[in-house]
């Protein structure tokens, strides 16, 4: 083998042990959150259903999001079994695919290092470990944007047809992962760019007959389907929850976006701790002229538009949420690991070393930031309420060490010494992911309902009913749902939650307070999940069976005696509930409708 295949085989085992390094330890350490519990509740619906084409929640038709994300999980039940660490894989493994992309056009964009850098910049920042720890389908958005951008620059270099089909194709699976920004993102950028640098051939790329057949034939069948089988499905499903998203006309209402100003700070934050290197790569990679730039300055401009696309996108758009930014970060890791790898050929300049100087007062703003980043998530979602007070031990713990590492930082970057100096960057970046999952650790039951869905099941029985309370958007009950491994029915209150799409009377499962007043005094025994803050008067009889992370979860009537299942313990596979049925054989709550 050259020493050249020996360096690139070197940056892949590299990048694949740091991967596993950061993310096997965390395996089933953590719950399935609220935010992201539907991601692995709807693909268990489809195994137990058989049907894998209609996305079900809680037993009523989900027609908000295509069905990729949920395949995937599927697929990963399959391979392997129903349980968090499963679901888990399958956002690792995309995450991996993300950092693949990166290393593969940081090295066609520059060479090997850049690409080497801007992938361990991505893979050693918060915003992409904390997030991956989630299911999200902006991770398969990124992922494709990412891919779809390699094939342009391909193409670029040598115009071939299949180039043009890698583009289509990983532009099909943004749209079957997250609609159509999972087209428009990667068209926006690669027309943009071919606009600014008056390339003419591109459109023999864009009008590419195979790319477009590709794009097409995995596309629209399961639109068309869909739209044949629920009737107003694209209505829905383009026009409300796409474009009506966009500029906030949404029904029903959609959650309270967080400020243009939140969701740029938490871009800045999400790249912590390479954030302080971001200015200068910025203002050292931009084209002298936008039109027409120089040959060299055209990888530069790419990254620029991805970034910037993605980012004025959704600084524009009405629905705006802390991750939204995700597709953006490898743009980022990219333009900061170029400026990186020029400081390593030549540490004399004085802006790279001013911003590692900068590290050292930056990290000292983790003091100030946890409590200002609880009152932007709180604003978005009650549940964070309470969140820098739980943390608040472990920050203090963590400055002293981040001082010590930041003071090791200065003085290699006063003395010019550039390994030293992104060796101990990189070791600030590992440390901080270190306390970013005790953080998470400490958070996560705060922001699951896995005790409460444990709670239940082992006290189960037929004809049991299942009720949560105090919410305003169904998908945040799915954790109490997916760990009870039985069908919730919800509180409506003042409109919400409510469906944007009929469903029929057996699909719904909301009901009125004064439903939940009959339920609560028939002869059924009631569990209800419900917050701390919200009055419990009306119901006459309630016991508390336990309360945690600022909700209760109450029952009607006595329970029986039964042992405790500990928080460790991980919810039972498919295979194992149909072998043991809870007590009393399989709930059935499909005649309670609103």
């Amino acid at each position: 083998m050259t020493r050249s295949a020996w360096q690139t085989t070197g940056a892949i085992v590299s990048l694949l042990v740091l991967w596993l390094l950061i993310f096997l330890p965390t395996l089933g350490k953590l719950p399935l959150i609220r935010s992201e519990a539907m991601y692995a509740q709807i693909p268990l619906e489809m195994l137990e259903s058989g049907d894998w084409l209609t996305p079900r929640l809680n037993g009523a038709r989900y027609l908000d999001k295509p069905p990729l994300i949920y395949w995937i999980n599927l697929t990963a039940y399959k391979l392997g079994d129903v349980s968090d660490n499963t679901a888990r894989w399958a956002t690792f493994m995309i995450g991996l695919g993300e950092t693949a992309a990166i290393l593969v056009l940081g090295t066609l964009l520059y060479n090997r290092l850049t690409g080497w850098l801007a992938a361990m910049i991505l893979l050693s920042s918060i915003g992409f470990f904390a997030l991956h720890l989630q299911m999200l389908a902006d991770h398969l958005i990124t992922l494709t944007v990412s891919w779809s951008l390699v094939f342009v620059w391909l193409w670029r270099r040598e115009p071939r047809p299949r180039y043009a089909l890698g583009f289509y194709l990983c532009a099909a699976l943004g749209v079957m992962s997250k609609s159509l920004i999972g087209l428009f993102f990667p068209l926006a950028i690669a027309g943009l760019f071919a606009l600014l640098t008056w390339d003419t051939r591109f459109w023999r790329f864009f009008l590419n007959p195979g790319g477009l057949l590709v794009f097409t034939a995995l596309t629209v069948p399961w639109f068309w389907v869909m739209e044949i089988q629920n009737p107003g499905f694209l209505q829905f499903h383009l026009i409300n929850e796409q474009i009506s998203r966009f500029f906030g006309q949404r029904f029903p209402p959609d959650i309270t976006p967080i400020t243009v100003g939140s969701f740029w700070l938490f871009t800045l934050v999400w790249l912590m701790p390479w954030t302080p290197l971001l200015p200068v790569a910025i203002a050292a990679i931009r084209p002298k002229r936008w039109l027409r730039p120089d040959p060299a300055e055209a990888p530069g401009l790419l990254l620029l538009l991805w970034a910037g696309v993605v980012l004025l996108f959704y600084s524009l758009c009405s629905a705006r949420i802390e991750y939204y930014n995700l597709p953006a970060l490898p743009a980022l890791a990219l333009i900061i690991g170029w400026r990186l790898e020029g400081y390593l050929a030549q540490p004399e300049s004085r802006s790279v070393q001013a911003s590692l100087l900068l590290c050292a007062v930056f990290f000292l703003a983790l003091l100030i930031l946890p409590p200002f980043m609880e009152q932007i998530c709180e604003d978005n979602r009650r549940e964070f309420t309470g969140m820098f007070e739980q943390i608040q031990p472990l920050v203090y713990q963590a400055i002293p060490i981040f001082t010590a590492l930041a003071a090791t930082l200065a003085l290699a970057s006063w003395r010019r010494w550039p390994r030293l100096s992104l060796g101990s960057l990189g070791s600030i970046a590992l440390v901080l992911l270190y306390f970013t999952f005790q953080c998470l650790s400490v958070l996560s039951p705060h922001l699951s309902d896995a005790w409460a869905g444990k709670s239940v099941r082992q006290h189960l029985q037929d004809d049991d009913v299942l009720v949560m309370g105090n919410i305003e958007e169904f998908e945040y009950g799915m954790s109490f749902r997916y760990y009870a491994r039985t069908r919730v029915l919800m509180v409506q209150r003042d409109g919400l939650p409510d469906f944007g799409f009929a469903l029929t009377d057996q699909e719904n499962f909301l009901v009125s307070p004064d439903r939940l007043m009959e339920l609560w005094q028939g002869p059924q025994r009631i569990f209800l999940l419900m917050d701390d803050c919200a009055p419990e008067d009306y119901l006459p009889g309630a016991t508390t069976v336990e309360a945690r992370g600022g909700k209760r979860l109450l029952v009607n009537k006595p329970l029986l005696a039964s042992p405790p299942l500990h928080d460790s313990e991980p919810p039972l596979s498919l295979r194992e509930e149909l072998a043991s049925p809870p007590k009393g054989g399989s709930p059935k709550h499909d005649t309670f409708t609103r």
